[in-house]
């Protein structure tokens, strides 16, 4: 059995109940680094993954029924909801044995709620290694809200902002429900130099619609 388990942005405060039990059901827990490093409280055997080539060959190996053998019951960890451009989608097309995805709290709700700003009418997106039409998006919605990468960083997204005369403003996120939580607000071109970690939250608010 294999249980695809929603971190939610991070902080242990932040998990399901649900997905804590699963955790201390599981045989073992396997996930990315960061993932696997906020688990110190979760006495299982724990196992870092260093792509997601690894990740399915460990899963096809050790968590499907084999004859007599019985697979192990894993759990693994993703950040945010597994199911919002989330690591789900890749392991249900690759993986033939069961699965059970265990939601989680996504980076973006968080940030809304800390701000109290609805997101009812928001275009979602991301552009964490994947192509999206990013300015075309943020034209023809008056909120979008996006994942960002280490290629396409809120900085480098706040410079296309500019390039195109998007005339908005942007709230950044990063780091999101831990100590060094950081959240900015105001116009694209105060943000054009600044560093951000490469898994930001990105909100624009397009002043022309």
């Amino acid at each position: 059995m294999l249980y695809i388990v929603g971190m939610g942005p991070g902080n242990r405060d932040y998990i399901l109940k649900k997905a804590i039990e699963v955790l201390n059901e599981c045989d073992v827990i396997i996930g990315f680094e960061r993932l696997i490093n906020d688990l110190e409280f979760i006495n299982k055997p724990q196992i870092v993954m260093n792509s997601l080539k690894e990740t399915l060959e460990y899963i096809n190996s050790n968590g499907q029924d084999k004859g007599n053998l019985k697979g192990k019951t894993i759990a693994l960890v993703a950040s945010g909801d597994p199911t919002f451009f989330g690591i789900s989608e890749y392991i249900k097309k690759n993986y033939p044995g069961n699965i059970v995805v265990i939601p989680g709290l996504s980076s973006f709700q968080y940030l809304t709620a800390k701000l109290n700003k609805s997101w009812s009418y928001a275009f979602t997106g991301s552009i964490h290694a994947r192509n999206e039409n990013f300015i075309d998006k943020v034209k023809q919605n008056k909120l979008s809200i996006w994942l960002t990468d280490n290629k396409n960083n809120a900085a480098h997204l706040c410079k296309l902002l500019i390039e195109h005369n998007i005339n908005c403003s942007v709230i950044i996120g990063e780091y999101l429900s831990y100590e060094n939580e950081r959240i900015l607000e105001g116009k694209p071109e105060e943000f054009i130099n600044v560093d951000f970690s490469d898994m930001s939250i990105l909100v624009v608010e397009n002043e022309e619609n």
